[in-house]
């Protein structure tokens, strides 16, 4: 009974060791040739003041708005209101103020979340709420050295 078992032992062993060396077919596929479609970028975001960027879609609160321009120095505050959600207009600033030269110093969330800036040209401070229908966007900015 041994010599059988080892019999059919060494049989699954040549045969597992024939059929591993069967090479697996490869097929290769070619893709056809497509038109690349490219689509023209345009400008979302603009620049009222200088380094910091909004988005087109807000709306300007011209009525809760002001901004003081005395030699090269700009302070003030912008307010705009758009169809974001929080979250989305916080991470929007936490990259493009970063794109634009801006170290975040600090930062707070409650109802309001609070991001505050710093750049060798001034400080800006980014508050976003949301309303009823809306986020409320406030951009407070002290720069100076600001060119004309």
């Amino acid at each position: 009974m041994k010599k059988f078992l080892l019999f059919v032992f060494i049989n699954l062993f040549i045969l597992s060791a024939v059929l591993a060396q069967e090479k697996p077919s490869v097929e290769v596929v070619t893709p056809k040739a497509e038109e690349v479609k490219t689509q023209k970028t345009k400008e979302l975001v603009y620049f009222p003041v200088p380094f910091i960027p909004v988005l087109k879609d807000l709306e300007y609160q011209a009525e809760k708005s002001a901004l003081l321009r005395t030699g090269k120095i700009l302070t003030g505050m912008l307010v705009f209101r758009g169809n974001y959600s929080p979250n989305s207009l916080v991470e929007f600033y936490k990259v493009q103020m970063r794109n634009q030269g801006w170290e975040e110093i600090g930062a707070f969330s409650s109802k309001v979340t609070f991001i505050a800036y710093k750049r060798p040209e001034g400080t800006a401070f980014i508050s976003i709420s949301q309303g009823w229908y809306y986020t409320e966007l406030r951009i407070v900015v002290m720069l100076n050295q600001v060119k004309k």
